[in-house]
């Protein structure tokens, strides 16, 4: 009999306890910037980047977390969750694609050999932005590998 009264104490304990981190996690959900589902395409000189990311940074008086997605067979998408925060933010995409020939690695294990294929002025040096808005949008990047001046604020 004093097993059952602990086992009952025990398992309305456990319940109270679910309950509330129940409640908790879902208000923390909640708290933070307002965030946009973002998807897209990224070609660079008209072919698809094979393998990469897309960095989306808060930036002239937007503020909040970084966000990205990885880039593949040249395609994107990141969920409103996971997304990048509501306002401005300049974007920075690197990318390689395979040159079709075989080279051992570190570990002597037989790989495809990659290149870079995004240059730097869309990475490092990016003046990419983009207007984030609440919901769902596309942004496409068909990018150039020879240096274009490309307008710092488009919107697409």
């Amino acid at each position: 009999m004093h097993h059952s009264v602990f086992y009952r104490v025990w398992n309305s304990s456990c319940l109270a306890l679910l309950a509330c981190s129940a409640l908790w996690g879902c208000s923390l959900a909640d708290k933070g910037p307002e965030r946009g589902a973002v998807r897209g395409r990224v070609t660079v000189d008209g072919q698809p980047v094979e393998q990469g990311s897309v960095q989306f940074t808060p930036v002239q008086g937007t503020t909040g977390p970084v966000s990205g997605a990885a880039i593949e067979n040249g395609e994107y998408s990141v969920s409103k969750s996971e997304g990048p925060v509501v306002g401005t933010n300049l974007v920075q995409i690197t990318g390689s694609r395979r040159t079709g020939k075989k080279i051992t690695d570190r570990l002597s294990i037989l790989i495809d050999e990659r290149v870079l294929m995004v240059p730097e002025h869309y990475n490092s040096k990016s003046t990419l932005i983009r207007q984030v808005e609440p919901g769902k949008q596309v942004f496409d990047f068909e990018l150039s590998s020879t240096v274009v001046a490309e307008p710092e604020n488009e919107n697409r």
